[in-house]
């Protein structure tokens, strides 16, 4: 069941195609960015608030980077107890036919090059451009056999750029994080 449906979920994303489109670049998503994000836990209805960093470059000939520090703030501050800094980094590379991009594992010389093992719990993770932002993907298969999908954008808006997240548990979303990010020097 879960290997179906996976093929068919991912056969569904990757439909939405096309790696450059007309509005929105990857040279023009490009940058550093600092900004703030709120976690609304969509199960308890708990919120957080989130101070992060963004970094989306190029890697290597057609691929990017993005490069991510959420910093979850206790009573608004992140200099109390409680604080919990996450830092998080995926490369891509464009798919065969270019029309969307796949993770790009990190070259490290020390280390067998391992493969992805989606029913042992690692995620595959893709990303597709549009005309209304960067979309990244990643979808696991959990132990006890449910699924995830992840789905972060990142979109033009203003002086920076926009976040939209969404986790979603066998089909419901759970929690969903908004936020903005102002490009920096």
């Amino acid at each position: 069941m879960i290997p179906r449906l996976a093929v068919l979920l991912l056969s569904v994303l990757l439909w939405n195609g096309g790696a450059s489109a007309a509005g929105v670049t990857l040279e023009s998503l490009f940058g550093s960015y600092t900004g703030y994000a709120t976690v609304v836990n969509l199960v308890t209805g708990a919120r957080e608030e989130r101070e992060m960093d963004v970094v989306l470059e190029p890697y290597k000939r057609r691929g990017f980077r993005v490069r991510w520090t959420n910093v979850t703030l206790v009573e608004g501050r992140r200099d109390r107890p409680g604080v919990k800094r996450r830092e998080l980094a995926v490369a891509f590379r464009p798919a065969p036919d270019g029309s969307y991009f796949v993770e790009a594992p990190e070259y490290n010389p020390f280390r067998r090059k391992e493969e992805v093992r989606p029913l042992a719990g690692d995620p595959i993770r893709w990303a597709v451009l549009d005309d209304s932002g960067l979309y990244v993907y990643s979808f696991l298969v959990l132990e006890d056999g449910r699924y995830e999908l992840q789905i972060y954008r990142r979109f033009p808006e203003r002086e920076g750029i926009g976040l939209f997240y969404e986790r979603i548990l066998d089909g419901t979303v759970v929690k969903r994080i908004t936020g903005y990010a102002v490009r920096t020097e």
